[in-house]
């Protein structure tokens, strides 16, 4: 028997997402918006298993109503064979449920399929039997959320030759699902056949094909399925003798129609392979495929169709030197953005590194390839994307290839058209295990775009079976809270004008941002929005506070300080003195130059005085000398005026009149 594990079809991860935002009646942003208001911080590390057996991840999904659904292979300790294991959080819990032995196996990697509908109901898909006695069969097992409980296996489909694959499984909004695989006899007679499941239906619809190939075998499928049921299957057929390729599609219109027959995908030629198809909700379709080179050297290539009735555009180099291992497929965002995460070989480092590139869909370009990884990457990648966009990479790593014991999970995310810089799940090494990955990673991205991550760590145990056991632990996104404000605003400063008055808080809050207002008698000033506030005149004898508005995409809180009256400034200061000019003789005029003042007057006020007393109702700039003024000293006292300042006087020199 020949058990093919396909390649996964990572776009199933971001039809589910798109699928689910749609289906439960959710507006899908076109940003990564939904991620930015509700992602928070990670939270604890949940414990799906004990520690004193063997796991292999196979996958983690996240349904459109929050509701994730965890796969992994589990070998108990002392056992024979291998369990592949399901564990469900439900929506609005933190808990996963007991896992749930889904079948038994003699590998170690089983191939197994995941769907999620809308409303929190899965399908999990795989084969029984062997190729040698005509006993291979499909079957499926799924998960209804209204009885918390898995159903009795179902058969899918059986066939009575050598080979079959696992089926690819996607759901459309109305909670149908799609099963898409090949059968066929070693490299003879192979066929691509698929079969839908309807939500409460007891059986499969009987399968049809959807191609053939009579010259070799099936070599790699992809299916994608959008919120209308329409769907899109690519393969790639391999002929063993000719040593060329063929790659094929096939499309249907809605969730129970007629597929259409099988045609060459164009642009791809007899060294094109390893296929990958990702629809969004409006049918627009991108396939990628590798198109072979030199030593290992291939090139990524794309191309896209707006609908399923429109023509294929021209074939597009995505990434012109591919040397990649592990890789996530065409991820499409609702807005049209398609990113493709792998990790792969880059001479430029001499290492594996995990990489990734967009293509816009406003300007229909690729980007240059983005490095993610910080260190050594241990040929591993995952990658999901939200209904929102949010694109979710995580991958193992260690520092460098000459430091193979510390061991992280590392996690990067782009949101709103940018990557975030890789950080460590958690920044404790995860020490090596030999000849077996002493860390691996899967992850979901919720309808929200927020992260679910299922890891599996292994441990050294000398002597023991495959000398190693190990773990398989979940931590999530937690929702984003609303800040707290923990020191409620205050002002500090002397509260009379001219002086700086000082808004102080404190708070707590995953991504917040503070913003400020200075108030008079409770009232906004208009454009006093700094942390600090200098009063001036219009603030006088007026009550001035401070509000700061601390907010996050969870929402808003304010803190508004108890409000200061304010007194009047220092007294005004001459920079320049006031001073008598004209000639000090009786019957002639003086006059008095007020001088300059800080800060600047706005009035002034005059009183002349003869040998220091004041000259009854001189009170005017100007003076006219009278006998009585004759061998007396003459001055003026000019006093300044500004409001909400205290007055300030300066008396000038004194002349003697003649």
């Amino acid at each position: 028997m020949a058990l093919r594990a396909g390649r996964p079809v990572a776009a199933l991860v971001a039809l589910a997402a798109t699928v689910a935002a749609l289906a439960t009646g959710t507006a899908v942003p076109a940003t990564a918006a939904g991620y930015q208001a509700s992602a928070g911080p990670w939270g604890p590390t949940a414990d799906l298993t004990g520690a004193d057996g063997k796991q292999n991840l196979i996958d983690v999904e996240v349904a459109g109503d929050g509701t994730a659904f965890a796969l992994w292979h589990d070998k108990a300790a002392g056992a024979a064979d291998w369990q592949v294991r399901a564990a469900v959080k439900p929506k609005g819990s933190d808990t996963w449920s007991a896992p749930h032995t889904l079948f038994s196996s003699g590998y170690a990697d089983a191939r197994t399929a995941l769907a999620v509908t809308a409303d929190g109901h899965a399908v999990v898909a795989w084969l029984t039997g062997n190729g040698s006695d005509g006993s291979l069969a499909a079957v499926s097992a799924g998960w209804d959320p209204a009885t918390a409980a898995w159903s009795d296996p179902l058969r899918l489909a059986s066939h009575d030759g050598l080979d079959m694959s696992v089926p690819e499984l996607a759901a459309a909004a109305d909670g149908t699902v799609t099963a898409v695989w090949d059968q066929g006899d070693g490299y003879a007679a192979y066929e691509v056949r698929t079969a839908t499941l309807t939500p409460g239906a007891q059986a499969w619809s009987a399968s049809r094909p959807l191609g053939s190939f009579s010259k070799g075998a099936i070599w790699g499928l992809a299916l994608a399925v959008a919120p209308d049921g329409s769907a899109t299957a690519v393969w790639d057929a391999y002929d063993r003798f000719a040593d060329a390729h063929a790659v094929s599609t096939a499309f249907r219109a809605t969730a129970h129609g007629d597929w259409s027959e099988q045609a060459a995908m164009p642009g791809t030629d007899a060294k094109s392979s390893d296929v990958g198809v990702s629809m969004d909700a409006k049918g627009r379709t991108t396939v990628l495929w590798q198109s072979g080179g030199a030593n290992g050297v291939e090139t990524l290539k794309s191309s896209t169709r707006a609908s399923l009735n429109g023509s294929w555009g021209s074939a597009q180099t995505a990434v012109p030197v591919y040397q990649g291992g592990d890789d996530s497929g065409p991820l499409m965002a609702p807005d049209g953005d398609l990113t493709y995460v792998w990790s792969g070989w880059n001479a430029g480092a001499g290492t594996p590194i995990v990489q990734a590139v967009t293509r816009s869909a406003a300007t229909g370009t690729w980007s240059a390839p983005k490095t993610l990884s910080t260190g050594y990457v241990d040929w591993q990648v995952d990658a999901s994307i939200g209904a929102d966009g949010t694109v979710h990479v995580v991958w193992p790593q260690t520092p460098g290839i000459d430091n193979g014991d510390d061991h992280y999970l590392e996690w990067a995310v782009r949101a709103d058209g940018t990557w975030s810089k890789a950080t460590a799940l958690d920044p404790r090494p995860v020490a090596n295990v030999p000849d077996a990955d002493a860390l691996t990673g899967e992850v979901a991205a919720g309808p929200d775009g927020r992260a679910t991550v299922l890891g599996r760590t292994a441990v050294y145990v000398p002597g023991s079976d495959d000398r190693y056991t190990s773990r398989v632990w979940s931590r999530s996104q937690t929702l984003l809270a609303k800040p707290r404000v923990t020191t409620r605003a205050t002002v500090t400063g002397t509260a009379r004008t001219g002086s700086r008055l000082t808004c102080s808080a404190a708070w707590t809050g995953q991504n917040a941002t503070a913003t400020w207002q200075w108030l008079r008698d409770g009232g906004a000033i208009p454009g006093a929005m700094a942390t600090t506030r200098t009063l001036t005149g219009d603030d006088y004898a007026h009550k001035i506070s401070c509000k700061v508005t601390v907010g996050n995409g969870a929402g808003s809180v304010d803190s508004t300080s108890t409000a200061v009256t304010v007194a009047a400034g220092p007294a005004l200061k001459p920079t320049k003195a006031p001073a008598v000019s004209g000639t000090a003789k009786v019957g002639r005029k003086l006059t008095a130059a007020h001088g300059t003042w800080s800060p600047a007057a706005t009035s002034y006020t005059y009183s002349w005085k003869r040998d220091g007393k004041t000259v009854t109702g001189a009170t005017r700039s100007t003076y006219v000398l009278v006998k009585a003024d004759k061998g007396h000293r003459i001055t003026v006292k000019v006093t300044a005026h500004r409001h909400g300042w205290t007055n300030g006087s300066a008396t000038t020199a004194p002349v003697t009149a003649h």
